[in-house]
């Protein structure tokens, strides 16, 4: 008998039918017609403030139809991020083909920067990620769509701390390691903010501002010269 064995045959899925897949498009349809409600909703009431009741009356549907797409509020929350996240991949992308290497951290942490003046959810949805439980209440759909979309990032970060290591520009590191840190400070930059103007201890000032101080701090420990970071 042959070592060898024979691989079985991949088994592709029959197409869709013109009936399943206008079924499909209008599925799809209703999700984003709930998400477009919901983020009106959380705008104006807060997570806390916000029910799946207030939802399905600003998406003029039932509750049992929200059911239907979501397991729970942290689901339709979190999905909301999944636009962001796939947003910041494809400009992500871009930027790193079409950077100079030296530019590419800078204008990335720029572009993450500005997303707390265009999305103030979305830097409290990650927050709700780090809760003890959240993964319970996420379906499968958003859960891995969230991983994968963070990971994304990531990864753009790591590979533009790998370019600049390789040109030269920074000093050898651990890439990843570097891409972790970078996120963190991004995410404790929004928290600091935030918590300066809910108590309005002081005026935090411009987000512009206290990126600008973070991203020093990243530079110096990637071995970077100083240069100011331009808002995006």
């Amino acid at each position: 008998m042959s070592v060898y064995t024979r691989q079985p045959a991949a088994i592709c899925p029959p197409p869709m039918t013109a009936t399943q897949e206008r079924k499909l498009q209008e599925r799809q349809a209703r999700r984003r017609r709930i998400q477009e409600a919901a983020r009106q909703v959380f705008a104006e009431r807060g997570y806390a403030g916000a029910s799946i009741e207030h939802i399905a009356r600003a998406a003029q549907l039932s509750v049992g139809a929200i059911y239907l797409y979501f397991r729970s509020k942290e689901d339709l929350y979190v999905s909301l991020l999944e636009d962001t996240l796939a947003y910041f991949d494809g400009e992500m992308s871009r930027l790193r083909s079409r950077s100079d290497v030296a530019d590419r951290l800078p204008e990335m942490w720029a572009l993450l920067t500005t997303w707390s003046d265009r999305d103030a959810e979305g830097p409290r949805i990650v927050r709700l990620l780090a809760q003890p439980g959240v993964k319970e209440q996420l379906s499968p759909e958003v859960s891995t769509a969230i991983s994968a979309g963070l990971a994304r990032v990531r990864d753009h970060l790591g590979a533009c701390v790998a370019d600049g290591i390789h040109a030269g520009i920074y000093r050898a590191v651990n890439a990843g390691e570097i891409a972790d840190v970078a996120w963190a400070l991004l995410l404790g930059t929004f928290a600091a903010n935030e918590t300066r103007t809910n108590l309005d201890a002081t005026n935090p000032g411009p987000m512009a501002t206290s990126a600008g101080s973070a991203f020093a701090v990243l530079g110096a420990a990637l071995g970077a010269p100083a240069r100011p970071v331009a808002s995006a």
